[in-house]
């Protein structure tokens, strides 16, 4: 029962990592269309699969203590395979969390420069147009997406 119910789990997670994948995938086109409700959208659905990946491990850890011989359920082709699958989903998914971590800074760099040279255009033309010298405008940003 062990031996299965561990298989069965370990497939579950496999599926539930590739799930996790594709969420990060439409998260990186999110930010790279600058969509904000898209990345509050993925963030969400990020956390939603999270929390499945904890549940799913609590289980996994209940039915190790039970266990009594793991070496004949971990050291069975069908098992390392899933192992194998395992891996190489998690290195996919760090290198694509890597990646959209780079974006998401990259694009908050962009639009605080951005934000930056519409300040300085209004403090320049402000002073400018009325041929009087005001204060500069004072935008404060949020460092919070």
């Amino acid at each position: 029962m062990g031996a299965n119910a561990l298989t069965e789990i370990t497939r579950k997670e496999l599926v539930i990592l590739k799930e996790f994948l594709k969420v990060l995938r439409e998260e990186r086109d999110a930010i790279i269309s600058f969509s904000l409700e898209g990345i509050i959208r993925e963030n969400n659905r990020k956390e939603e699969i999270l929390k499945r990946l904890e549940d799913l491990e609590r289980e996994k850890e209940k039915i190790l203590a039970a266990m009594t011989d793991m070496e004949s359920t971990t050291g069975s082709d069908v098992f390392r395979t899933l192992r194998s699958g395992l891996e190489h989903t998690m290195e996919e998914v760090k290198s694509m969390l890597e990646k959209n971590m780079k974006l998401l800074s990259f694009s908050m760099d962009h639009v605080k420069s951005s934000m930056d040279h519409i300040v300085g255009f209004l403090n320049n033309n402000n002073a400018a147009t009325y041929g009087v010298k005001r204060q500069g405008l004072s935008v404060l940003l949020s460092r919070e997406i």
